[in-house]
């Protein structure tokens, strides 16, 4: 750019349509890319040894709550009941007014049972607008996805299967997190593989597997951006269940055996401790690197979340190696600036 010009470089709905046009498998040869620029300073075996976690990755919603969801579904059938201007006995503009106030400081010992009394006439009246929805559109077939979704989320109880959680991403899922803080978690589960070396080489999206049934599928991905086998994969006790995937020996922490050496013993336990290694870069993934909070949409908006933080980790890391010997050289100049007592005007 030869001139300053007081606007953005591109539209933000050009990243948008970059990102829908190369897909996942584009954002992977982003990943592979990060990974190559890595490895030029370590020697080949660098990631024989590999540490394997997983995580939530929290998806874009509010706290679900079925007083929250019925809400959204009243204002989503009068907003298209306005779109087509269909005809609407009744709106319910002023009782929706008061359930809504009734709703409020539910956690006060007075206010509770006004609460769920309103939460059950919210409920009634989010169906009825649903049914008088569907008979009034009549041959628009539009909205047909939309209405089934708020159908089940109208007849889903407490203990129900398959339940939805949010409108606009029906793939939520609920995630057991069983810390006092946060209890669940609504999002996907990531599994992500990191070398010894501290290089992320592998990073894939599942729904809510198991994380011992994760293993094939992240080793197999990793053999396909390298090239390479690892040979040693550890992890913690929730991958337990497979002592061998495709040749790659599971290592989980335990008892140690009778018949291991001291060496051994060692061996094994300061192995499980640089495996403890992989927990702050899983954080720093998602304070640093926007795995946190995902805003892309879908199924593949969760894929491609995961392997663009993987990526720019990658990146990173690449270019903190870069310029290491350049702040050196500026921190031993300085050092020796001060220690001479020169003047600054002098140095240049």
């Amino acid at each position: 750019m030869q001139e300053f010009t007081p606007a953005f470089p591109c539209n933000a709905t050009e990243l948008v349509h970059f990102r829908k046009r190369i897909g996942e498998k584009g954002m992977e040869l982003i990943f592979q890319e990060s990974i190559r620029v890595n490895n030029k300073d370590n020697s080949d075996d660098h990631h024989d040894t590999a540490f394997i976690d997983s995580t939530v990755q929290e998806k874009n919603v509010t706290y679900p709550t079925d007083a929250k969801l019925h809400k959204k579904i009243v204002k989503h059938v009068l907003k298209i009941v306005r779109e087509y201007n269909l005809p609407l006995r009744q709106s319910y503009r002023f009782v929706l007014k008061g359930i809504y106030r009734d709703q409020c400081f539910r956690n006060h010992p007075k206010n509770h049972q006004e609460a769920l009394k309103a939460d059950r006439k919210l409920r009634t009246i989010a169906g009825r607008l649903v049914r008088e929805l569907e008979r009034n559109l009549g041959n628009i077939h539009d909205y047909d996805k939309l209405i089934e979704t708020f159908k089940t989320i109208l007849s889903q109880k407490r203990k129900s299967p398959n339940k939805i959680y949010s409108i606009h991403e029906p793939q939520v899922l609920c995630i057991s997190k069983g810390k006092e803080h946060k209890k669940y978690e609504f999002g996907n589960k990531v599994s992500v593989i990191r070398s010894s070396s501290g290089i992320i080489l592998g990073a894939m999206s599942f729904r809510n597997e198991y994380d011992g049934h994760t293993i094939e599928e992240a080793l197999g991905q990793v053999e396909r951006l390298t090239g390479k086998c690892i040979k040693k994969l550890a992890g913690d006790r929730g991958y337990r269940g497979r002592k061998e995937i495709s040749g790659t020996q599971i290592l989980i922490p335990g008892v140690p055996k009778k018949s291991d050496s001291r060496n051994q013993k060692l061996k094994k336990h300061k192995l499980f401790c640089k495996r403890a290694g992989i927990e702050p870069t899983i954080g720093h993934l998602k304070s640093d690197y926007r795995l946190g909070r995902n805003f892309y949409k879908g199924v593949v908006g969760d894929s491609i979340n995961i392997l663009l933080a993987a990526a720019a980790y990658n990146f990173k890391r690449a270019m903190k190696v870069l310029l290491s010997p350049i702040l050196d050289f500026v921190k031993m100049v300085f050092g020796m600036l001060f220690c001479n007592s020169i003047p600054m005007k002098y140095t240049f």
